[in-house]
C-alpha cells in the first residue's frame, strides 16, 4: 500500500523550497534585465552574473530535491518523520532562495551604478550568498539527522522541523536584506568598501544566532521523548520568535548601512548603536527559545498535550510581531542618525523608548506562556490553544503596528526637530493606544485561562 507520508514530506521538501527559490531568481533576474537595459555594454558580465546567481540561488532547491528522493525511497517512514524533515529543509530552503535572491539582486543594480568595481562587487556577492547558505544547510542537517534515526516512531520529528526551519527561514531572508543594502552602499562609496565588508560579515553573523538558536532547540527535541505536541509548541516557540528576529534584525543593520554611507565621520558610532539594536531585538528570539526549553525540560505525558502548542504559539506569534516591529523603528532611528547628528542623542533615546514600549507585547505573550505551563495540570488544551492564539496574534499585530508608528515619529523628528517634545508625546499617546488590541488579546487569554 502507498504511504501518503513519504508523499507530504517530499511534496513540503521540495515545493517549499521551490518558492523560495523561484521567488529570489525572479528578483535577481528582473534587475539583471532592468541593468541590461541602462549598460547594454556591461550585458555579457551581467549575463554571466545571472547565470552564476541563479545557480547559486537553486542549491537550496537541490537540498530539497535530495531530501525529497531520500523520503520518497524509505518504506516505513513515518508522518511525523517525513513531515519534520520536509519542513526542516522546505522552510529553511524557502528563506536561502529569497535571501539569496534578494541580495544578488543587489549586486545586480550596483554593478550597474559601478561598473568599475563588477570584479570585486562579484566576489563579494559570491561571498555573502556563502554566508546566507548556511541557513539552509541546518535544515540539511536536520532533515538528514531525522530520516537517518532508526526509529521512525518517534513523534518530536515534526517539532525539530519547525525549529529549525521557521528559524532559518527568518534569518536568511533578513541577512539577504541586509547584504542587499551592503552591495547598494559599497557601489556609491568605493573609499568604503572594507568598512562595509566588516559590518556585512558582522551582521550576518549576528542575525545567524536566530537560526543557530532553532538548531540547537531541534537537537535538544531530538534528544528527549516528547510528544508530536509538546515538539511542536517547542518548535513554534523558537520557530517563530527567530523568524521575527531575523527578518527585524537585518532590517535594523540595512538602515545601518546606509546611515554609515551618508555619514562615515561617525561611523564607529553608528556601528555601535546598531549592535545595541540587535542585542535588544535578539530579546525576542530568546524569550522562544526560553519556552523551548522549558517545555522541553517540564514535559509531563499525563497533561493534555494541546497545552504545549498553546505555550509556543503564545510566545512565537507575538515575538515575530515584536522583532518585525522593532527592526523598522530601529532602521529608520538609524538613518535618521547619518542624516541629521546633531540630534543623535535624542534620537537614540526615542529609538531605545521606542524598542521597550514594543517590546510589551511580547512580554504579555510570555507571561501568558508562564501562566499556561503553571495551570497545565487543570487547563484543558483547547483552552490552551484559545489563550496562546488571543495574545499571540493580538501581540502580532501590536508589535508590527507600534515598530511602523514609531517609524513615523522618528521621520517626523527629523523633518522638524523643534517640535521634537511635542512629536515624542504623541508618539507615546499613539502607542498607547495601539496597546490596547495587546490587552485586549491578554485580557482574554487570562479569561480563558481563569
Amino acid at each position: 500500500m502507498e504511504n501518503l507520508a513519504n508523499f507530504i514530506g517530499a511534496g513540503l521538501a521540495i515545493g517549499l523550497s521551490g518558492v523560495g527559490v523561484a521567488i529570489g531568481q525572479g528578483m535577481l533576474g528582473k534587475n539583471a534585465v532592468e541593468a541590461m537595459g541602462k549598460n547594454k555594454e556591461l550585458s555579457s558580465f551581467l549575463l554571466t552574473i545571472t547565470i552564476l546567481g541563479i545557480a547559486l540561488v537553486e542549491s537550496a532547491a537541490i537540498y530539497g530535491l535530495v531530501v525529497a528522493f531520500k523520503i520518497l525511497g524509505i518504506e516505513d517512514i513515518s508522518m511525523a518523520a517525513s513531515v519534520g524533515a520536509g519542513l526542516a529543509i522546505g522552510l529553511a530552503g524557502m528563506g536561502a532562495g529569497i535571501g539569496e535572491g534578494k541580495l544578488i539582486a543587489g549586486a545586480m543594480t550596483a554593478i550597474s551604478n559601478n561598473p568599475k568595481i563588477k570584479g570585486r562587487l562579484m566576489a563579494y556577492m559570491v561571498l555573502f550568498v556563502a554566508l546566507v547558505e548556511a541557513a539552509a544547510i541546518y535544515g540539511l542537517v536536520i532533515a538528514f539527522k531525522i530520516l537517518g534515526d532508526s526509529d521512525f516512531t518517534n513523534e518530536a520529528f515534526v517539532g525539530m522541523g519547525l525549529a529549525v526551519g521557521l528559524a532559518g527561514l527568518g534569518v536568511a531572508i533578513g541577512q539577504g536584506i541586509l547584504a542587499n543594502r551592503s552591495m547598494e552602499v559599497m557601489s556609491k562609496q568605493e573609499s568604503m568598501i572594507g568598512f562595509f565588508l566588516t559590518i556585512t560579515i558582522l551582521g550576518i553573523a549576528l542575525v545567524e544566532s536566530a537560526a543557530i538558536y532553532g538548531l540547537v532547540v531541534a537537537f535538544d527535541i531530538f534528544g528527549k521523548e516528547l510528544s508530536l505536541m509538546a515538539a511542536t509548541g517547542s518548535g513554534f516557540s523558537i520557530g517563530l520568535a527567530g523568524l521575527g528576529a531575523g527578518i527585524g534584525e537585518g532590517i535594523l543593520i540595512a538602515g545601518a548601512l546606509t546611515a554609515i554611507s551618508r555619514n562615515p565621520k561617525i561611523k564607529g558610532k553608528l556601528l555601535t548603536f546598531m549592535v545595541l539594536f540587535v542585542a535588544l531585538v535578539e530579546v525576542t528570539a530568546i524569550y522562544g527559545l526560553i519556552i523551548s526549553f522549558k517545555i522541553s525540560s517540564d514535559f509531563n505525558a499525563s497533561i493534555d498535550q494541546l497545552v504545549y502548542v498553546g505555550t509556543g504559539l503564545a510566545i512565537g506569534l507575538a515575538g515575530l510581531g515584536v522583532a518585525i516591529g522593532q527592526g523598522n523603528l530601529a532602521e529608520k532611528g538609524l538613518e535618521v542618525m547619518g542624516k541629521n547628528p546633531s540630534i543623535i542623542g535624542f534620537m537614540l533615546t526615542v529609538s531605545i523608548l521606542g524598542v521597550a514600549l514594543v517590546e510589551s507585547a511580547v512580554i504579555y505573550a510570555l507571561v501568558v506562556a508562564f501562566k499556561i505551563l503553571g495551570a497545565s495540570s487543570t487547563l484543558s488544551g483547547l483552552a490552551s490553544v484559545g489563550a496562546g492564539l488571543a495574545i499571540g496574534f493580538a501581540g502580532l499585530g501590536a508589535g508590527v503596528g507600534e515598530g511602523l508608528l514609531i517609524k513615523g515619529a522618528v521621520k517626523g523628528i527629523n523633518a522638524d526637530p523643534e517640535s521634537k517634545g511635542k512629536t515624542l508625546a504623541f508618539m507615546v499617546l499613539f502607542v498607547a493606544l495601539v496597546e490596547v488590541v495587546a490587552i485586549y488579546g491578554l485580557l482574554i487569554a487570562f479569561k480563558i485561562i481563569g
